[in-house]
């Protein structure tokens, strides 16, 4: 008797509890659930792909000395920055060269010399050439008269062809004596530019990221003694997958490359947004990338050798955007809830495209200023009642 007692108490209590438990669901499903909602608006959507690369510069040179001898002094050390053609890089001891300068220099003021008096004869070979040409004349007429003989008249054709031939000579001396002065001059300036040589200057802006020699060592000409890095502009390299080669554009494709910079704990970074100036022409058949370039500009954190951050975009469009938050995956397919007018939520099934920032691309389901919800959505499911914040 008392077990049917204890059995008949028993089912009466799980009676109690499971129509507790059911009230207790229709509770919950009839409240509203809090949710925040945000029109659906128009955004470009960009496809990019990201790589990191270095920078370089685009004007880098390693300066030799031009002429032989002691190196007489090195005027700057690494990290200097420089001027073009202004700053001085170094200087080979000039005494042979200048000693050289003097010399052409004689060389070249003989030969001058020697052209005024080649001139000067050649005036008195042009002045005696006359005299006997009218010599020549007029015992021409003389011997045609019978006034003078044979001999006479044959002597004064002969010191005629003598005074021509004189003043031939002179001319050609004359016109040797102007060479020898042009090649005289030729020397000089040679010498000259070799003594200018004796100092380097920058070649380029930049700065000095090596120096080779010390002052006191003998150089002869092409040894290198200082590196110079263009700083002004740098050229940004980096390496796609091959599958993005046909997209990309010399000229057109737009990337933007950041680099980043510190001192003493603080970090700075430098962006830029530019368009890629060349790309590799063949695939490289190993790794199966290809090499882009970009021009940037030079600042304290984009220095030669700094590494780089490479965005490049390789598509743009405009598009209806919502947050990425918002795009829910169901059984029923990608879908995003809308707060519809009654009160209730409304699933809405969307198709996806590009994905960029956070915010999503719908290509279709949706239309500009429908409200979307993107706080609370995960709890939701059709027709649930809502309460818009």
């Amino acid at each position: 008797m008392k077990l049917e007692i204890l059995s008949l108490l028993s089912l009466a209590l799980l009676a109690g509890c499971s129509q507790s438990g059911g009230e207790k669901a229709r509770t919950l499903a009839d409240e509203a659930l809090p949710v925040r909602t945000l029109a659906v608006t128009n955004a470009v959507f960009e496809r990019s792909v990201s790589v990191q690369g270095s920078l370089e510069s685009v004007d880098s040179a390693i300066v030799s000395a031009r002429i032989p001898g002691p190196l007489l002094r090195v005027c700057v050390d690494l990290g200097d920055m420089v001027k073009a053609g202004e700053t001085t890089l170094f200087e080979v001891d000039p005494v042979t060269v200048s000693n050289q300068v003097v010399i052409a220099r004689e060389t070249a003021a003989t030969a001058r010399a020697q052209v005024a008096v080649a001139e000067a004869n050649v005036a008195k070979a042009c002045a005696v050439a006359k005299k006997a040409a009218r010599d020549a004349e007029r015992f021409g007429r003389l011997h045609a008269e019978g006034r003078v003989s044979d001999n006479e008249w044959e002597r004064a054709e002969t010191q005629r062809e003598t005074a021509q031939a004189d003043e031939a000579v002179a001319a050609a001396s004359l016109q040797l004596a102007r060479q020898q002065v042009s090649q005289a001059e030729a020397q000089l300036s040679i010498a000259e530019r070799q003594l200018s040589d004796a100092t380097a200057r920058a070649p380029c802006d930049g700065v000095v990221s090596a120096r080779l020699r010390e002052p006191g060592e003998m150089v002869g000409a092409g040894t290198p003694v200082v590196k110079v890095n263009g700083t002004a502009q740098l050229k940004a390299l980096a390496f796609l997958p091959a599958r993005n080669f046909a997209e990309i554009v010399p000229g057109e494709t737009e990337v933007e490359i950041s680099t980043r910079g510190g001192e003493r704990g603080a970090s700075s970074t430098s962006e830029s947004r530019t368009v890629i100036a060349a790309k590799s022409p063949a695939i490289d058949e190993r790794l199966r990338v290809f090499e882009i370039k970009a021009l940037v500009d030079g600042s304290a954190e984009a220095a030669p050798g700094a590494m780089a951050d490479f965005r490049v975009v390789l598509e743009r469009r405009e598009g209806v955007s919502v947050p990425q938050e918002a795009v829910l995956s169901r059984a029923a397919g990608t879908v995003v809830f809308l707060a519809g007018a009654d009160g209730t939520a409304k699933e809405t099934p969307v198709t996806v495209g590009l994905r960029d920032g956070g915010r999503a691309e719908i290509l279709s389901g949706l239309r500009p200023g429908d409200p979307v919800i993107v706080q609370g959505q995960t709890q939701l499911y059709d027709s649930r009642k809502i309460a818009v914040r």
